[in-house]
């Protein structure tokens, strides 16, 4: 790491593949110095090395978002090797590929720690520095599932809905001191992230007690089908740079613009022709008339 003072730094959790190692890449090519955050120690290291030989400013810290205490730690560990933070990138997030009623409390717990509540603990502990430097900046990633309802997606559409709904009352709290906060909402991007989810739900996919089982090959083909048009998770990088760095950002983009086109598609439906239409993609429960 350069002991050259940084002009601008970001914190981006998630940083160890997909949409967050992409954005890290992308703000260190812009000039930031970069804090990457996630739990895989190797991984983390391996890319703050590739950004600091390209002549960047990188710093690894494994952690593990859904404890209290290694979230605030993070912050210490920015503030101490740079002494700002600019931006924060909340990126992390996982959705357990199980039915709602195969999650007990603890693990519907883990979710929202990770997903929502390590996010809000974050701008909480850095907004008085943001406030303090005269402004700061929030880009919060969401999910196309906060607007597409998708089976095994509760808790995951759950927080990510949350994030959303955090992200309009704190534009609105945190103005007055020029923190802006915006959301990115992803389609379907080309990442790790399916096939993790397929691997950790492996077992019950070759359970056949398993009620679900059905569901579960019905998912993984329409994951693959959706897939073959994924966007790149440099594509995704680009619009939170877009959205950090913008004179006047918007509450909330999308990532391709498709993505948008869908969530307005399905908002504007009449609910049981939505869950119509849904239940045909997902090749699940009864297909009932649509009239309402």
């Amino acid at each position: 790491m350069s002991d050259e003072n940084p002009s601008a730094v970001a914190i981006i959790t998630g940083a160890s593949s997909g949409i967050g190692e992409a954005t890290a890449r992308r703000f260190a090519k812009e000039g930031y110095a970069v804090v990457l955050a996630a739990r895989r120690r190797d991984r983390l290291e391996a890319i703050a090395s590739e950004i600091q030989r390209e002549g960047g400013q990188a710093l690894a810290v494994p952690t593990d978002l859904s404890d209290a205490a290694q979230t605030s730690a993070l912050v210490e560990a920015a503030m101490r090797a740079f002494g700002r933070v600019d931006v924060l990138v909340n990126n992390a997030g996982y959705g357990p590929p199980y039915a709602n009623e195969q999650l007990d409390r603890d693990a519907l717990r883990h979710v929202f720690d990770v997903n929502l509540l390590s996010g809000m603990q974050l701008i909480a502990e850095l907004t008085p520095i943001m406030r303090q430097r005269g402004g700061g900046r929030v880009v919060s990633v969401s999910s196309l599932t906060r607007y597409v309802g998708a089976p095994f997606a509760s808790s995951y559409a759950a927080t990510k809905g949350g994030m959303e709904a955090m992200t309009a009352c704190l534009r609105l709290e945190l103005a007055p001191w020029n923190i802006e906060l915006s959301v990115v909402v992803p389609g379907f991007v080309d990442t790790p992230a399916f096939e993790t989810s397929r691997e950790a739900g492996k077992h019950l996919r070759e359970d056949p007690n398993n009620l679900y089982r059905q569901l579960m090959h019905n998912l993984d083909e329409f994951a693959e089908d959706q897939l073959k048009s994924a966007i790149a998770p440099e594509d995704v990088a680009k619009v939170i740079w877009r959205a950090a760095t913008v004179p006047n950002p918007k509450p909330r983009y999308f990532a391709p613009r498709s993505a948008r086109t869908a969530a307005r598609m399905f908002a504007m439906m009449p609910n049981r022709l939505a869950e119509h239409i849904l239940r045909g993609m997902y090749k699940w429960g009864p297909q009932r008339k649509t009239d309402d």
